[in-house]
């Protein structure tokens, strides 16, 4: 966290792109979402909350039988 001061008040400024373990998931989550949704609107609600929606896909089963590397190999 970061410190501004604004007009006499000091204002604290969380910063969410701190760690690149953050951005990574995000970006992960947008694949997943567009790779299942195709839609940019979907695209970025999931980057919004990626570590979330990486959980639930998980839990739903997106990933079972090899989903994941189905996935990656449709990027690269």
């Amino acid at each position: 966290m970061s410190k501004v001061k604004t007009g006499g008040s000091t204002v604290i400024v969380k910063h969410y792109f701190k760690s690149p373990i953050f951005l990574a998931i995000n970006i992960l989550s947008v694949m997943i979402s567009w790779y299942f949704n195709k839609s940019v609107l979907w695209a970025i609600f999931h980057y919004v909350f990626g570590l979330m929606y990486l959980i639930y896909s998980m839990l739903i089963g997106r990933f079972a039988d090899g989903g994941f590397m189905e996935i990656m190999n449709s990027y690269f």
